[in-house]
C-alpha cells in the first residue's frame, strides 16, 4: 500500500466470542464454513483480488475493516441492531503492516453483491485508491493480537437512536 515497514491504522467490528478468539489465540482468521452461502460464493472474488494484489490469503476469506474508525451509523448500516448488535460485539482498532492490506471502493464492492444477485457470473473489479468514489473497505488475511491497539465493547442497545 504505501511501503514496506509501514503500518495502516484500521478497524473491524467482531462478535465477542471473535475478539476473545483473538486475546486467547493471538491471531483472528476467517473460515469458509463461518459464512452464509452468499457469502461463500461471492467472497472469492475477493480473496482472488487480494492474491493478484500480493496480499498472501492461503485460501482463506478475508478479516474484513475499515480504513480508520467506524461512525455509529456506519455500524448500524452494517450489522443489524435487534439481531446482530444486541447479541454482543466489539470495535478492534489495530495497526496492520502494509503489505497485508487490501484497500477497495465499498460501494464498487455492494454494486458487485446486488448485481450477483441477478447474475452469479458477474465479475467485481476493485479499482484503484483514486478511483474510488466512496469509503474505502479495507481486508486483512488474518488480525494479530500485537496489532491491537483497543478493543471497546459496543453497546447491546440504543442503537435506534443513530
Amino acid at each position: 500500500m504505501t511501503g514496506m515497514g509501514e503500518s495502516v491504522a484500521l478497524s473491524t467490528v467482531q462478535r465477542l466470542a471473535r475478539a476473545e478468539q483473538l486475546r486467547r489465540d493471538g491471531v483472528l482468521v476467517s473460515d469458509w464454513e463461518a459464512l452464509s452461502a452468499f457469502e461463500r460464493a461471492t467472497y472469492p472474488a475477493m480473496v482472488a483480488a487480494m492474491e493478484r494484489a500480493g496480499v498472501p490469503t492461503d485460501g482463506r476469506p478475508p478479516v474484513w475493516a475499515w480504513s480508520g474508525v467506524p461512525t455509529p451509523l456506519d455500524i448500524t448500516s452494517l450489522l443489524d441492531p435487534e439481531h446482530q448488535l444486541s447479541a454482543g460485539y466489539a470495535l478492534i482498532e489495530f495497526a496492520a503492516p502494509d503489505g497485508l492490506v487490501f484497500l477497495s471502493d465499498y460501494g464498487s464492492w455492494n454494486d458487485y453483491l446486488a448485481a450477483w444477485f441477478d447474475d452469479p457470473e458477474a465479475v467485481w473489479a476493485p479499482g484503484q485508491p483514486a478511483e474510488f468514489t466512496r469509503l474505502p473497505q479495507a481486508c486483512v488475511p488474518y488480525l494479530r493480537g500485537e496489532w491491537v491497539r483497543t478493543v471497546r465493547p459496543l453497546p447491546t442497545s440504543g442503537w435506534e437512536d443513530v
